[in-house]
């Protein structure tokens, strides 16, 4: 998919955890360098993706929505566009 390898425990982690996700993308900034491809793919990723479970969990709670079962899969999905998307859009743009 051509996602570079240091930012594949980011991308299992993103939907979970924003804040374990934004320290595995500043570990990869800081080991990979900022101008590196796995360290401006994380920070795509990081802007690209969102905390799917604490999202629906806050939203769907504060409404009062119990059947949630569309969206879980759709919002998924969504975030494995994004994730993959990103390492797309680098790889473009950059030439990398």
């Amino acid at each position: 998919l051509g996602i570079p390898a240091p930012c594949l425990p980011l991308a299992l982690l993103r939907p979970f955890s924003g804040s374990g996700a934004l320290s595995i993308g500043s570990d990869i900034i800081r080991s990979q360098g900022p101008d590196s491809l796995a360290g401006l793919t994380a920070a795509v990723m990081l802007g690209s993706t969102e905390t799917t479970f604490y999202t629906i969990a806050l939203y769907f709670g504060a409404t009062k929505v119990r059947n949630t079962r569309h969206c879980l899969p759709a919002a998924l999905l969504a975030d494995l566009a994004g994730i993959c998307l990103s390492a797309a859009a680098v790889g473009l743009f950059l030439g990398r």
